[in-house]
């Protein structure tokens, strides 16, 4: 039986690490990232031990729409001369 789980606040891609499995305890692999809305994509985990499958629910920032882009637009990005 699946879980699922609100979506989290970004988070640092660094910051990710694989759940362990609420069964068995064993560490779980990430078999599918889907959409599910606009800035929240749909991750599954699967046990490989007891193949237990976790749905949790993840935000992201779209890259497109954040203020870090305009931050690089109005900096060192020039034509080239």
């Amino acid at each position: 039986m699946a879980q699922s789980q609100r979506p989290s606040p970004a988070i640092p891609p660094i910051a990710f690490q694989r759940p362990a499995c609420p069964r068995c305890e064993a560490s779980m692999m990430l078999v599918s990232i889907e959409p599910e809305s606009p800035g929240v994509d749909l991750h599954r985990y699967q046990c490989a031990v007891c193949n237990y499958v976790l749905t949790t629910l993840a935000a992201y920032e779209d890259p497109l729409h954040s203020k870090a882009l305009g931050r690089w637009l109005q900096g060192d990005l020039h034509p080239p001369k």
